[in-house]
């Protein structure tokens, strides 16, 4: 089957139904997702296809670790939905004869719920796109409208934050940061100074 076949429907948001501290089940986007309480707070979880044969494609009991509370068996139940439904949308765009039209790819996986910076990766990995042009394809997309912006926003916050403890700093003629460097000296270990990271987040404290 390819996806119209399968009705996908992307828009809707998982709702779990169900007690959410014993047993409970979310049906989205023609897939199944459970998670049960078993004992010791360990929970499984499972994911099915309910519009292949009600196929299983994953679950807890493929994996070495446990999960310990509903949320995590949840989350983690998303994720796998997630990216099976992405992984099926680049499989049947790849196989389609017709021309792939990226910015409803990049609408459909957003509506998923695939990251920018994840669809990004998918236009370089899945399609062959270069870096920059992947993501001025998904920044200038109709559905991320604004995340340029806020991106360079972002990026130039960090840049003045972090100037404040470079070895060497650079700026644009507008007086804005556009480049630090670090000199990463053992001596800087021994005198244990608070580390960029920790400076970092307390600039950004709220």
């Amino acid at each position: 089957m390819n996806r119209i076949e399968k009705n996908r429907d992307f828009g809707q948001p998982i709702l779990w139904k169900g007690d959410l501290n014993d047993d409970c089940t979310a049906i989205w986007s023609g897939l199944m997702l459970r998670a049960e309480w078993m004992d010791d707070d360990y929970w499984w979880w499972c994911v099915y296809d309910m519009l292949d044969n009600e196929n299983q494609i994953d679950s807890s009991n493929e994996y070495v670790e446990q999960f310990i509370g509903g949320e995590k068996a949840r989350e983690k139940a998303e994720e796998v939905a997630k990216n099976y439904l992405k992984e099926e949308l680049i499989r049947d765009l790849k196989n389609s004869d017709e021309k792939i039209d990226f910015d409803k790819l990049i609408s459909d996986l957003k509506a998923i719920g695939i990251s920018p910076a994840q669809t990004i990766l998918v236009l370089i990995k899945k399609f062959g796109f270069e870096q920059s042009d992947a993501r001025n394809k998904v920044f200038d997309s109709a559905v991320w409208k604004g995340l340029r912006e806020q991106s360079e926003i972002l990026t130039q916050a960090f840049l003045d934050v972090a100037a404040e403890g470079a070895d060497k700093v650079e700026y644009y003629e507008d007086g804005h940061v556009s480049s630090i460097t670090f000199c990463l000296k053992e001596e800087d270990v021994v005198q244990e100074k608070p580390t960029f990271w920790e400076r970092l987040k307390s600039k950004f404290k709220y």
